[in-house]
């Protein structure tokens, strides 16, 4: 029978917090398959072994970021700090908002 990990060896193996780990747990997050005996969650190694493969799976599928793509115009509301000092300062610009 092989050995069952405590939550201590999965956070030492993966370099989660322990409250991480039970947290993940009770909310339904991200783990390994678990047991839960006497009230303590324990892993085995196969399991542990199988969701960091597929936890480094996830991490290599994963698009690159896109390239500098341009923003949206702004909807008008309160203007930016930006624009509140260049009115100050009495410079203007073509994307500045008025003042009424």
């Amino acid at each position: 029978m092989e050995r069952l990990l405590t939550t201590k060896d999965l956070a030492d193996l993966t370099g989660l917090a322990v409250q991480t780990i039970y947290n993940r747990h009770s909310n339904g997050g991200s783990l390994p398959d678990c047991l839960n005996l006497g009230g303590r969650l324990r892993f085995r190694q196969r399991d542990v072994d199988a969701w960091l493969d597929s936890q480094y799976e996830k991490h290599q599928s994963k698009p690159t970021a896109l390239a500098c793509v341009e923003s949206p115009p702004r909807r008008p509301g309160r203007p930016t700090k930006a624009e509140q000092v260049m009115r100050r300062a009495g410079k203007t610009t073509s994307n500045l908002r008025t003042l009424n």
